[in-house]
């Protein structure tokens, strides 16, 4: 071989290893991206089911498993002797839920009655023009019929009396006034049931201001959504907190007790964005059932430290950390979201009473948005305390706002505990 032609020979080899060294540096970096592809097609799965998968944990049937529990197998009489070789028919009947009788009936006997009786505008027979004469009275239909609200101008007049014989005798007249109940606010013409209503249609209803508004000037007096803050805010000072307050000391005085908490925006807080409402029940089994709701600057823990103070049974939650290291307190885990182990009857398997309480605060959130000012985030609370326990007591919550706010302004000895919503007495008048 000529030194032209080694030359060219060993070109070649070289030119094969750059080959072969680029060919094994394009597998590592074709493996690098495959495997780069595999971790971001289980990424998009997983975002996918995460997004539209199923939340439930329920399993599907499987075919080609076996039921532990076939209820076909054993409700089958074990055959003996020889079989037909017939078909065998079976005939499927499918089982309805009766319709329960007497339902509409029973509910319709607990409104006000109006019966109507059509008459004939002649009562002459066609045939002989004699008088006929009445022989049957039929029931053909009954129906709901809507009254709309309306308002009224009540006026007080008070009486004064004087004695007609010591001012016939020269002796100075002694003069006696009746006596007028007081209104809730002083310098206004809310009655107990206006203000009621409010509260009702705000807090059970969860119609902002600007809609009550609305409301309350189709029906003929305008009254502005400022006004509407204020009386929720007066009321609540004068007359809600104290009953709340006691309210608590009875929560406090149960075994088992729920908590959750979510954000509540307070529109004249400069120094932060958000505030927190927290909620504060009874258990399910608990003598009394109780729901407060408190405001709190934050989410620290220092709010149901200070809200339970030296409470010692057990409190439900979702496990935030805000709910650990309280004092005296046996912590327990909520079901819907770990898996934990029984130790008491008394404790259910979840949080969801609190979750369902707290719900309806954020079903008002959405449409109210905001509380302008702590006082009226404070007021929000207190009612909504209110309301949520006379509805859990069974008792109709604008009955109990009007029968607080009627009572309580005249209130001289009684004691705060004959207002709380398990009274006999509170139970008779506002269900």
């Amino acid at each position: 071989m000529s030194i032209k032609s080694e030359k060219q020979f060993e070109v070649i080899i070289e030119k094969l290893d750059q080959l072969l060294e680029e060919n094994k540096q394009l597998k590592t970096l074709l493996a690098q991206k495959d495997d780069e592809l595999s971790l971001q097609k289980e990424q998009i799965e997983f975002l996918t089911q995460k997004l539209y998968g199923s939340k439930k944990e329920t399993l599907k049937d499987d075919p080609n498993q076996g039921n532990l529990f076939n209820d076909r197998l054993f409700s089958e009489p074990e055959q003996t002797g020889d079989q037909s070789d017939e078909d065998e028919v079976i005939i499927t009947t499918e089982r309805r839920r009766k319709k329960r009788k007497g339902l509409k009936d029973q509910q319709l006997s607990s409104l006000p009655t109006v019966d109507h009786i059509h008459e004939l505008e002649s009562c002459t027979c066609p045939t002989c023009k004699e008088a006929m004469k009445e022989i049957s009275t039929q029931l053909i239909r009954q129906e709901v019929k809507f009254i709309p609200a309306r308002v009224e101008n009540h006026r007080h007049f008070q009486k004064t009396y004087a004695c007609a014989n010591c001012e016939k005798s020269g002796t100075r007249t002694p003069f006696a006034k009746s006596e007028i109940p007081r209104l809730p606010l002083n310098n206004t013409v809310a009655s107990a049931s206006s203000i009621a209503e409010t509260m009702y249609q705000k807090f059970e209803q969860k119609v902002p201001g600007y809609r009550q508004e609305a409301f309350w000037n189709l029906l003929g007096y305008p009254i502005p959504r400022h006004t509407i803050a204020n009386w929720h805010i007066k009321t609540s000072q004068y007359y809600f907190e104290a009953l709340v307050a006691v309210m608590r000391q009875e929560l406090l005085n149960q075994k088992v007790l729920h908590a959750d908490e979510t954000t509540f925006k307070v529109l004249n807080d400069k120094d932060r964005q958000k505030s927190y409402m927290w909620l504060f029940s009874t258990g399910k089994y608990s003598e009394r059932a109780i729901h407060i709701y408190k405001l709190g600057p934050s989410r620290s823990g220092s709010v149901p430290r200070d809200f339970l103070e030296e409470y010692t049974g057990y409190l439900h939650s979702d496990g935030f950390s805000g709910y650990n290291n309280l004092p005296g307190m046996t912590m327990i885990a909520c079901l819907a979201h770990i898996r934990r182990k029984f130790y008491d009857a008394r404790l259910v398997l979840s949080n969801n009473l609190a979750e369902r309480g707290i719900k309806s605060l954020v079903m008002g959130r959405k449409n109210w948005l905001f509380s302008k000012s702590f006082e009226g985030a404070h007021a929000a609370a207190t009612i909504l305390s209110l309301v949520e326990t006379a509805k859990s007591n069974g008792l109709h919550p604008r009955k109990y706002l009007d029968y607080l706010l009627t009572y309580l302004p005249n209130r001289q000895n009684t004691p705060l505990e004959a207002y709380l919503p398990w009274n006999p007495k509170v139970q008779v008048e506002c269900r």
